[in-house]
């Protein structure tokens, strides 16, 4: 049957309305999706990270092991939710994690990904034999990727005149929490003032320490008049207070 000029004018019209509608559709779907490019997933990791790890000082960074080409999500807003578990901050980490739009799954990820956490830290002028009291005329200060060092940098502050070596430490060293220990206030043997407390009275009497007590903590010591063994709070180099 020949198709007349009406019919193939008909025919146009539905051709171009089925076009119309198709490209309507697919203007709607990629308006409702967008690109996370490397630079925002790499954000996601290190804010992630430093809630996980805790980071409350210097800078962290995280870095892709091999180009991370971007990734097609529905429109909304991002968050990350880690599917295996993190273990304690490392240079470098296998994660798997997903990508989630609002609350929704948006796609899984398994990444290996190298991480940098730079802070300041404290390192030695000199070398520091063991059994030494810290002091801050002998250390500087220097920001370094703590996660590349061999043990856990100390971060504490050299002038409370509360640490000192445990072993001895190079020159040009970072200090690591390994390296140091508590120095005691009071040391085992020491002759000290005890005092009792009860109410508004107080009575202080001399006493002998049965132990190294460090300040704010407790210690066992006995009165020097009687063999009685007695337990009291730290409050300096002399004085403890009798606790019960």
């Amino acid at each position: 049957m020949p198709i007349t000029m009406q019919r193939l004018l008909l025919l146009i019209r539905c051709l171009l309305g089925a076009l119309s509608l198709a490209m309507a559709a697919g203007d709607a779907t990629s308006s409702n999706q967008r690109t996370m490019s490397g630079e925002e997933l790499a954000g996601l990791l290190e804010t992630s990270l430093r809630n996980l790890w805790k980071v409350q000082d210097g800078t962290l960074t995280v870095e892709f092991e091999r180009n991370m080409p971007a990734i097609s999500l529905p429109a909304g807003e991002a968050t990350l939710r880690w599917t295996t578990q993190i273990q304690q901050p490392n240079r470098r980490i296998y994660p798997q994690f997903e990508i989630r739009i609002d609350d929704q799954v948006a796609t899984s990820l398994a990444i290996p990904i190298r991480v940098k956490w730079v802070r300041e830290v404290w390192v030695t002028d000199s070398a520091i034999a063991s059994q030494v009291p810290l002091s801050a005329t002998t250390l500087q200060r220097q920001s370094l990727d703590v996660l590349s060092l061999n043990g856990s940098a100390w971060s504490g502050d050299p002038a409370a005149n509360d640490w000192m070596t445990s072993s001895p430490i190079p020159a040009g060293a970072v200090l690591l929490e390994r390296s140091l220990r508590r120095k005691p206030a009071i040391r085992r043997g020491d002759t000290i003032s005890a005092r009792l407390e009860e109410g508004a009275l107080s009575v202080e009497f001399q006493a002998i320490a049965l132990e190294d007590g460090f300040k704010g903590g407790t210690l066992k010591f006995r009165s020097a008049l009687k063999p009685v063994e007695l337990k009291g709070k730290v409050i300096n180099e002399t004085i403890v207070v009798v606790v019960r």
